[in-house]
């Protein structure tokens, strides 16, 4: 339980992080590179807690597992398009945070104990 605990504290910053980046990129307004690279740090962190989370024999948490499988890359992806062009994709970045709040809904039902799944 402890690794999910730690988990979500991390996705919580990471939550707040994504939030504010979002807002900045769709005002159009410039992102700082630390802010960036500090919710994509915390989202690796979190991410491992989960697995450490799973390897102890918690099976909750493969759902969230697998969505971070999808949540990272769709990041990285409009990280990189967005320093390769100045354009912001923004259904990069809306597919992204639909998916990490989903993500972090299901988080927060596993920390609490309720039965989402099966």
């Amino acid at each position: 339980m402890a690794f999910l605990t730690a988990s979500l504290a991390a996705y919580t910053l990471v939550a707040v992080l994504g939030l504010l980046i979002a807002l900045d990129l769709l005002r159009g307004l410039p992102v700082d590179r630390k802010l960036i690279l500090t919710h994509a740090g915390t989202a690796v962190f979190g991410a491992l807690l989960l697995i450490g989370a799973a390897l102890g024999g918690d099976s909750r948490v493969y759902v969230n597992i697998g969505l971070v499988a999808i949540i990272a890359p769709l990041g990285f992806l409009a990280a990189t398009k967005r320093y390769q062009t100045g354009v912001v994709q923004k259904n990069l970045i809306l597919t992204h945070a639909g998916l990490a709040v989903i993500f972090y809904l299901l988080l927060v039902a596993v920390v609490a104990g309720v039965k989402v799944i099966g």
